[in-house]
């Protein structure tokens, strides 16, 4: 429910989540409401086979990020297909989505973006867990960053296994490949490839409580920084930079109704731009009052990096609220509501500032038609307020779609 950062990976721990556009970005930012818990456990899907679709409307009250309102109506419309398969103890999976973007005003920004992905999650005796994935996403660019158009692509890889020691104690082992790319030529300086690995232990009680240590250590090179940058960037100072965390995580099972989970990591990097220590955290509490209702609450704390967008902010503290409500077996309607506050420090090339993003998500609606079939419906409306002028807008966002699974 509540807008979450994926915090699996240090130095894009702190950055903010992508989809196949920015208004689509903006709307899964925000959708996250109902997606899983910000501190996952693995869970192995079913053998089916899923096709979805949706439609969209955006409304963006200052679309070109200039003092005075221009506004813009940008519809989309997206199809995907999802495959999941067990063969003895192996599952596959894979997944691919289109997304088409048009402009009421601006049709030379009409942009058709695709993501995909698949992996593989096995078991080799009763000690051993492997896993590989792939994934891919492309999104449009936000105007505050460019003006002109830039789709970002995002390719990640990963893989790892997880060793059980006994029936409480594991080693997890991973490594991730990043690379993202920009298709403006101007834009094409924030490109970089960052590779991490990572060994932990981790302890899971009888009770399913957990608590565990990561050791990670990674690098990010920027291969085109040399070429001009974006004006929010320090123009001489070199981006690449070598990092290393450490990282607790923890799980309380304090009732069946009631689960706690946190983590914090402590992390140095050492380069130019990119030097120094900090770290980030997150607390995230799940209560059920009764069997029909839900509320989920966190707090979260981000350092992200310079070069990791053209605007990156120095800090992002959050917090969230949500609520869900199972109203009959077929129909479950939720909302959520979080609150970003962004300092940005003063560089060679910008002034301190601080914004404040609010998302709302007034309700977000699935009914369950059949046994195959879910229509889903989803509103939210998203407020940044800023010093400066042109970064300041409002959109108000709405999704209808459908999951069909055979």
């Amino acid at each position: 429910m509540g807008t979450r950062t994926n915090m699996r990976t240090p130095s894009s721990i702190l950055s903010t989540t992508t989809t196949h556009s920015r208004y689509r970005q903006l709307l899964v930012v925000t959708l996250l409401v109902t997606a899983s818990p910000a501190i996952a456990q693995d869970v192995e899907p079913p053998d089916r086979f899923q096709f979805t679709a949706d439609l969209g409307h955006t409304r963006d009250s200052n679309y070109d990020r200039e003092p005075g309102n221009d506004p813009e109506n940008i519809n989309t419309g997206t199809a995907g297909i999802r495959i999941n398969q067990t063969l003895s103890r192996q599952n596959f999976n894979a997944r691919a989505a289109v997304t088409r973007n048009e402009f009421d005003e601006r049709e030379e920004l009409d942009t058709t973006t695709w993501s995909g992905g698949a992996g593989w999650r096995g078991a080799i005796g009763n000690r051993i867990k492997p896993y590989l994935s792939w994934g891919y996403s492309e999104d449009l660019v936000d105007r505050a960053e460019f003006e002109g158009k830039d789709v970002l692509t995002n390719e990640v890889f990963r893989g790892g296994l997880v060793y059980a020691l006994g029936p409480h104690w594991n080693i997890p082992i991973r490594a991730q490949r990043v690379d993202q790319e920009h298709s403006n030529d101007s834009q094409t300086s924030l490109d970089y490839i960052e590779d991490q690995i990572s060994v932990g232990l981790l302890y899971t009680s009888d009770r399913y409580s957990t608590a565990g240590l990561n050791l990670i250590s990674g690098q990010r090179e920027y291969p085109n920084q040399n070429q001009s940058r974006p004006d929010d960037i320090p123009a001489d100072e070199d981006l690449d930079y070598d990092y290393t965390t450490v990282e607790l995580e923890s799980t309380w099972v304090v009732s069946p109704k009631t689960q706690l989970e946190g983590r914090v990591g402590f992390f140095d990097r050492d380069g130019e731009a990119n030097d120094g220590s900090g770290g980030y955290a997150l607390v995230e509490g799940r209560w059920k009052p009764t069997y029909k209702t839900k509320l989920t609450t966190g707090v979260q704390y981000t350092e992200p990096p310079i070069g990791e967008r053209s605007n990156s902010p120095s800090e992002i503290e959050r917090i969230y609220l949500d609520a869900e409500w199972q109203a009959t077996t077929k129909i479950l309607l939720s909302a959520g509501y979080s609150w970003s506050n962004n300092n940005y420090d003063a560089n060679a090339s910008r002034e301190s500032r601080t914004e404040e993003l609010q998302v709302i998500n007034p309700l977000i609606a699935r009914y369950q038609m059949t046994d195959a079939l879910e229509i889903y419906f989803r509103s939210t409306w998203v407020d940044r307020s800023s010093p400066v002028d042109d970064r300041e807008f409002d959109a108000t966002i709405v999704k209808l779609g459908l999951n069909l699974t055979l």
